[in-house]
């Protein structure tokens, strides 16, 4: 029953630098991480302000699922690891989609303003 908390250990760890590297402005515009739509895509600008903007809801759904990880392999019994993981990933995902509806907002933004 480790994996599945290792699983989510590493989503987490993924997300969270993900989030901070948006966050930070230093996540390049590529095809696999960050707020990836075709407004957010349109130019570096509007993938900036998407990830800046998306990156603390992504960090925290990133520091969720690390959370999560270590109460699972806290807690006792295979149903307590289960229920563990399945908030955190609950959490984990409902944080990540909120950054990502706060980025396209953002991109929008900027691109509106072009």
């Amino acid at each position: 029953m480790w994996i599945l908390p290792l699983v989510v250990l590493l989503a987490g760890l993924v997300l969270g630098v993900v989030g901070y590297l948006g966050l930070a402005g230093r996540l390049p515009r590529n095809e696999f991480a960050g707020v990836r739509t075709a407004t957010t895509m349109r130019s570096d600008a509007t993938f900036l302000a998407a990830n800046r903007a998306g990156g603390p809801a992504t960090m925290a759904g990133g520091g969720v699922g690390v959370v999560g990880a270590v109460v699972a392999w806290l807690v006792p019994g295979e149903i307590g690891v289960v229920v563990a993981v399945l908030v955190a990933v609950a959490v984990m995902t409902g944080l990540t989609v909120l950054g990502a509806v706060k980025g396209i907002r953002a991109a929008k933004a900027v691109a509106g303003s072009r």
